[in-house]
């Protein structure tokens, strides 16, 4: 974003699994107009459906019902997505939203599982019996950290905390066979199923969001009464009893103070690497094996003088250790003063006096980048296919720079035509000023 638009630009492969294998295909859509009359726009990144329905129908059901309706601020467009969702029966049935817990609440067991499969292999490769007691406890352990790290959790914001407690119970039966499902053949005592079970209560009433259910929001553009253009980020969750489970947003926004915003979503390594100038990943191994170089060789120093008592050589160590300290945060800062002035720096600032259409082509780069990097990796191509990209802007609203169609549009002009046609208040026929079908 700069302060003349908004660029959005998504790939199109979408990864499909049956808990087993993934199949990746190349022809999602993940960038749509929010609203056919004002400059309002959406991404979808992560899960591409909510309780089974996919995001690109829910998105277009919304648009209509939406109409004409134009809010003062773009966060006003999300609190309204949020609302038309949350207590939905229609779109959400009271069955869907109890298969779609339970579902839930496996995964997680499976997870769990997972781990606990892990350590006891780990455990006969090391000599161990790994069956009878030694499974057990190491069960028990695993479930219990697994508890403690959900209980440190905040507390979900967006609904009673008394929604979590009334599934479990509701789903009590289905739970229980759930857990002898997933853990079947270790031997759970009375306390590693309660905590089980407990776990079926937070996942639900803690506000994080499991990574298999989130769906990634990415709602851009300008309110009626906004000249410079907003970003809002939600994370939403799945439905419980009605209500929406979805994390506050986060809202980036251009002014005179912040005038360019870059923002990477889902696979991003590849852009944060160009923004960054250093692979993330690598940026943080390379500052670990500094500090255990500054940290661990003055220790190695002060042991090979053998003239010094071990009192001696442990004054010492205390006495580098925190001129040790200070040398690391030197050099992180320095690290950190050098990419902003030398390379994100300049980065921003060009992107605040490009034009329209130069910011798209940067948003459809960014993408390409991420694209270039899984092909020619080992890893499964994840990002892929055609690259959609479309601008927001004040005066001319949404406008598609590339967009992918699964149909060719010479032999079907009546989906354009039927798309312009629109009813006005009473009753005839008008054509809009566009033709986004998407």
């Amino acid at each position: 974003m700069n302060n003349l638009a908004v660029a959005l630009a998504a790939d199109s492969a979408a990864t499909v699994s049956d808990g087993h294998d993934n199949k990746i295909y190349n022809s999602a859509n993940k960038l749509f107009m929010l609203s056919k009359r004002h400059p309002v726009g959406v991404m979808v990144y992560n899960n591409s459906s909510l309780l089974g329905i996919p995001w690109e129908t829910i998105l277009k059901m919304f648009r209509e019902r939406l109409g004409e309706t134009e809010f003062e601020t773009l966060e006003e467009y999300g609190r309204e997505l949020i609302s038309y969702l949350d207590k939905n029966e229609h779109l959400f049935p009271e069955a869907v939203q109890g298969k779609f817990y339970l579902n839930l609440v496996e995964t997680l067991y499976r997870g769990i599982f997972s781990t606990i499969r892990t350590k006891l292999l780990a455990n006969v490769l090391e000599g161990e019996d790994g069956r009878d007691l030694e499974s057990a406890e190491t069960a028990k352990d695993i479930v219990r950290t697994s508890l403690k790290d959900w209980k440190e959790k905040a507390d979900v914001r967006c609904f009673a905390d008394t929604i979590g407690p009334e599934l479990a119970g509701r789903f009590s039966g289905e739970i229980s066979q759930l857990t002898a499902k997933v853990f079947d053949g270790l031997a759970l005592d009375n306390e590693t199923t309660a905590a089980l079970r407990e776990l079926a209560i937070l996942v639900v009433s803690k506000d994080d969001i499991v990574m298999e259910s989130l769906s990634g929001l990415v709602i851009a553009g300008f309110g009626k009464n906004e000249y410079f253009p907003v970003l809002q980020i939600f994370e939403v969750g799945e439905v419980f009893l009605g209500r929406l489970k979805y994390r506050e947003p986060k809202v980036e926004r251009i002014d005179r103070d912040n005038q360019s915003v870059v923002r990477p979503f889902a696979q991003s390594e590849m852009v944060e690497t160009f923004l960054q100038g250093i692979n993330p990943v690598f940026e943080m191994r390379m500052i670990e094996e500094v500090v255990n170089l500054v940290v661990g060789f003055p220790d190695e120093v002060i042991d090979a003088i053998s003239d010094l008592t071990e009192e001696q050589k442990t004054a010492w160590k205390e006495k580098v250790l925190p001129n040790s300290s200070e040398a690391i945060r030197s050099f992180v800062n320095s690290l950190e003063k050098h990419r902003v002035e030398k390379h994100l720096g300049p980065i921003r600032q060009a992107i605040i006096n490009l034009p329209i259409d130069e910011l798209a082509h940067v948003a459809a780069s960014l993408v390409n980048l991420n694209l270039f990097q899984k092909r020619v990796s080992l890893s499964p191509e994840t990002v892929g296919g055609p690259i959609d990209v479309a601008v927001i802007s004040k005066g001319d609203g949404f406008v598609w720079i590339d967009r992918k169609h699964y149909f060719r549009p010479e032999l079907n002009h009546q989906f354009f035509k039927n798309y312009q046609i629109t009813k006005s208040t009473n009753g005839h026929e008008m054509r809009e000023g566009h033709s986004n079908g998407n």
